[in-house]
């Protein structure tokens, strides 16, 4: 039933929406008030939260910058315990892929694949999606750097299927024709070089592809 008492109070307007909201209060007093407690409780745990996660963000990235510029200079152990250190300490900020894919580079530049591998394998369950097509690249290299080339290749192929438009993608079929040609598939081979060219045709890879194409098919055994 609407409400009328504005009709029987002798007034010849319709409430305005303040008016109506001020009387909801006076009627709710102990509501309201535990409402904006609530409220503003909840705003200011909102702000602190933002604000304790930027600082915690800015050290992630600060002890990453300090891990990445000591792996530079040799000393990998030393960067390899700052980098765990952020993995486990970080884990809720956007530095925490990256600890491990910069992790992951030091295990494959020192020979280590089933540890880079392990690492590597990490960034496929992690938040940030965008360090997923590095992760397939890096794993289908290790996989190829094991000799598993049959691996290898379903790797870079998850890769150019998730990301055809990705900056690595030229790059990734260049791997993927180099772990076809070393299985002796030379037709496929001959496949992902044709697909360079058409696809990439001003990169390094194209002119690279177009030398593979140029040479005459080995004979077959």
């Amino acid at each position: 039933m609407p409400d009328t008492t504005w009709i029987d109070s002798g007034k010849t307007e319709s409430p305005k929406n303040t008016d109506r909201i001020l009387t909801w209060i006076k009627a709710n007093r102990e509501t309201f008030i535990g409402a904006s407690v609530v409220t503003l409780a909840a705003a200011i745990f909102a702000a602190y939260f933002m604000s304790h996660y930027a600082d915690l963000r800015d050290t992630a990235w600060k002890n990453l910058f300090i891990a990445q510029q000591t792996g530079f200079s040799g000393r990998t152990a030393e960067a390899q315990t700052q980098l765990s250190a952020i993995e486990n300490s970080y884990s809720n900020t956007s530095a925490y892929g990256y600890a491990i894919l910069t992790n992951g580079d030091i295990y494959f530049a020192q020979g280590k694949l089933k540890q880079a591998e392990a690492e590597y394998s990490k960034l496929l369950e992690a938040k940030d999606k965008g360090l997923r097509p590095f992760a397939l690249y890096s794993l289908g290299k290790t996989k190829e750097g094991q000799g598993e080339l049959a691996a290898a290749r379903a790797r870079y192929a998850d890769f150019l299927s998730a990301f055809p438009d990705h900056f690595l993608a030229p790059e990734v079929h260049w791997a993927l024709a180099r772990t076809c040609e070393a299985s002796s598939e030379i037709a496929e081979a001959r496949n992902a070089w044709d697909k360079i060219v058409l696809l990439y045709p001003e990169t390094y890879w194209a002119s690279q592809a177009k030398a593979k194409l140029a040479s005459p098919a080995p004979a077959k055994k």
